[in-house]
């Protein structure tokens, strides 16, 4: 046990320095889209994965676990940890891992400079997001929503050599793909993951076979059209489908966040998480954080997928956002400020910062999840003066409209996608296809919502 005290205490300082220093090269990277942050990133990448790759840390973090029964689960936690790292950047060959870090770099390049355009004219995704919500017009819907995905082809090609060599990365430790690997994160095999992947979607066929039939007739009568067997995906103002909004007229509130600011969205998210106990967001937050779009002249680019950081894995948490005053974002802005506490709540000295990427990847957005849901309940809006007192739900509608907008279709869809992964071996789709047939949906091409390096 002496012993692998004195390597994981090495181990957890060369982590948490090379991780902030990473993360920092990231974060300018997604906020200010420039050649020179895009080289940082690929430098700072480097660096990182000579660390957490290096030979002489996987086989001594191998030796240890061969005496796992002598060592404390914290231990062994960590010790697994260490090999899990080490599979992203093993430089057991180093070739390829300078490979893989550059591919990454390029892509993250490719995705966050990428201007959208509808008729030669440059959009933002918050006004393809206002134009789905808004637009009857099929025409100009299928305009926008084909404009939200020529992301698509700009990533194709490159997308391709990454499958590669991220699933060369995972057969460099032992790993069959790079889903393995991922799957690993969460302590199963990919049978285990897939196993309760089909039985969630098995559970929940029946629920979401309702749910698509009633939106499917529902969206032919806004637009006028005879009911389709599978749901065309421009007809749904989520451009990814991840929720079908705005079918319950009952419970659109949108309407009721007129006269509030974007600093009101993000100031009231902190103010649920403060109401029950936790304590305030640090300053630095305020200071550092990036949450509000970019003016129209701004010559500078972001990326405008929202997203939570632990930038130094201590107290350092900043938000990328593009905050409206909407519905959409409210909902948004509590899911995001989810992972910051989340991160705040595991930043003590008893979690070594191996371990401060939270219990499994999932837990993460579970959170995040768990708050914006909270944050959309009657009594909550009442509470912050969004609905007035005298407010009465059709509480039916409000249920209806959560199942539409959650889990269930979450669920059903992160079980498509890592199906396709496995038989694929790649993380993201480069372009979804036009409709969405019963009983999956949709992929589509997006940033995760958490950043970790």
């Amino acid at each position: 046990q002496e012993r692998v005290d004195r390597f994981l205490k090495l181990t957890n300082a060369g982590y948490q320095a090379l991780y902030r220093v990473n993360s920092e090269a990231q974060w300018l990277a997604v906020t200010d889209v420039t050649p020179e942050h895009d080289a940082a990133v690929a430098a700072t990448g480097k660096a990182y994965a000579a660390f957490n790759g290096n030979p002489a840390i996987i086989t001594e973090a191998r030796d240890l676990l061969a005496h796992e029964k002598e060592l404390t689960p914290l231990s062994v936690r960590q010790l697994k940890q260490l090999l899990l790292n080490a599979a992203e950047g093993p430089m057991t060959n180093p070739d390829l891992v300078v490979k893989r870090v550059g591919a990454e770099a390029k892509q993250a390049s490719i995705l966050n400079s990428f201007e959208f355009k509808l008729d030669g004219q440059k959009i933002t995704a918050n006004e393809i997001d206002n134009k789905l919500q808004k637009s009857t017009d099929l025409e100009e819907r299928k305009a926008v929503w084909e404009a939200s995905k020529e992301s698509g082809p700009a990533l194709k090609p490159n997308l391709v050599v990454l499958r590669d060599l991220r699933n060369g990365v995972a057969r460099e430790m032992k790993y069959p793909d790079y889903f393995s690997l991922e799957v690993a994160g969460y302590g199963m095999t990919t049978d285990e993951m897939l196993k309760m992947l089909d039985d969630w979607m098995a559970t929940l066929r029946p629920l979401y076979l309702q749910l698509h039939t009633w939106a499917k007739y529902k969206l032919a009568e806004k637009y006028h059209q005879p009911v389709p067997q599978k749901i065309p995906a421009h007809w749904i103002n989520n451009r990814w489908a991840q929720e079908w909004p705005d079918l319950v007229e009952a419970a659109n509130i949108d309407k009721y966040f007129e006269g509030h600011s974007a600093d009101w969205i993000i100031k009231t998210a902190e103010q649920f998480y403060t109401s029950l106990g936790f304590s305030p967001l640090p300053e630095s937050f305020w200071k550092k954080s990036d949450l509000y779009p970019l003016p129209p002249d701004s010559k500078r680019k972001k990326n405008t997928h929202a997203s939570c950081w632990h930038i130094d894995l201590e107290n350092d948490i900043r938000s990328l956002q593009s905050i409206e005053p909407n519905a959409r974002w409210f909902f948004t802005a509590h899911h995001e400020l989810g992972h910051g506490y989340y991160f705040k709540a595991y930043t003590r000295p008893e979690v070594p910062y191996l371990l401060r990427t939270g219990a499994a990847p999932g837990f993460h957005e579970g959170v995040g999840e768990l708050i914006s849901l909270a944050s959309s309940q009657v009594p909550y809006l009442q509470s912050r003066g969004i609905l007035p007192k005298d407010f009465k739900p059709d509480m039916n509608a409000f249920l209806l409209d959560d199942a539409l907008g959650g889990n269930t279709l979450a669920i059903c869809r992160e079980s498509s996608r890592r199906r396709r992964v496995a038989r694929n071996g790649v993380t993201r789709q480069p372009r979804p296809t036009l409709t969405i047939p019963p009983p999956t949906i949709i992929t589509t091409l997006s940033r995760p919502c958490l950043s970790f390096n």
